[in-house]
């Protein structure tokens, strides 16, 4: 097998993966299954009481769950699902209908001007 044919089958490959977007939908999957399992670990969140804590308010020692770090953090990942959404849907190849690779050449009638008779 030559070269030029082994190109050949990379490149009908590359195109395959890149009509079917395998590479941008793997990642959108990605980022759903991160924002799913923040909301779900964000739910789940619940006060507890610091150990070892010497007060004389039982209050010093809870810490209340979900905190503004905790909120801050689901913040950013469902902040960044615009950004994700906007990039897939930017993304990928403009179809214009299918292209031949081998093309067969088309050949124009050409018109004589008056000066050529």
């Amino acid at each position: 097998m030559g070269i030029d044919k082994v190109r050949q089958v990379y490149l009908a490959i590359a195109e395959a993966v890149d009509a079917m977007r395998l590479i941008p939908r793997a990642l959108v999957a990605g980022y759903a299954y991160v924002f799913y399992q923040t909301i779900v670990w964000y739910k789940e969140l619940q006060p507890y009481m610091l150990d070892n804590c010497i007060s004389q308010t039982v209050t010093d020692c809870i810490v209340q769950a979900p905190t503004t770090q905790h909120a801050a953090l689901v913040t950013a990942v469902v902040g960044v699902a615009g950004a994700i959404i906007g990039l897939y849907s930017a993304t990928g190849r403009k179809w214009n209908g299918f292209t031949f690779w081998k093309k067969k050449p088309t050949e124009k009638p050409v018109e004589k001007t008056e000066e050529e008779g």
